[in-house]
């Protein structure tokens, strides 16, 4: 188990260098802030190696039944998504699903403004752990809503 700074730096330039190889995060500047965003504050309770695996979700809540509910994406998967979305500077994002908070983070860098970026999720223990995430890494003004995202979030 790794865990410190400098091989959380390491294990995340490690991880985004083989979500390239693999031919996701092609767009630079989601490659960038992949390798700028700290995953492992994004997953509290979790070793580096697991924060940092670049092909494995990371389950962070369960159903009483042990069934998953929430998890942050793998981050191929995340790059992927990030890339065909391809948000730009002062576009308005609506995520759908909060997970951590880690791709509102991401989504935050992408547009430059933590304001222009809303995370929904129907789970309210969900929004707690993705708001607490967001607010100890410094996106404090994300905002993070708590309903059904089915019809957007119309205050935003």
């Amino acid at each position: 188990m790794t865990n410190n700074t400098t091989s959380a730096d390491a294990l995340r330039a490690r991880m985004v260098d083989k979500v390239r190889a693999k031919g996701f995060a092609a767009n630079s500047r989601v490659e960038q802030v992949l390798r700028d965003m700290p995953r492992h504050d994004f997953v509290p309770g979790h070793d580096l190696d697991t924060a940092y695996h670049p092909f494995q979700a990371v389950i962070t809540h369960r159903f009483a039944d042990g069934s998953s509910l929430s998890c942050a994406s793998a981050p191929f998967v995340v790059a992927m998504m990030l890339d065909q979305l391809d948000v730009r500077p002062s576009d308005r994002v609506l995520e759908i699903g909060a997970g951590t908070g880690y791709n509102a983070a991401l989504l935050a860098d992408l547009t430059g403004d933590t304001q222009l970026v809303t995370t929904i999720d129907v789970d309210p223990d969900v929004t707690t752990q993705a708001r607490r995430n967001l607010n100890a890494a410094g996106y404090g003004d994300v905002r993070v809503v708590t309903g059904d995202g089915t019809d957007g979030v119309a205050e935003h």
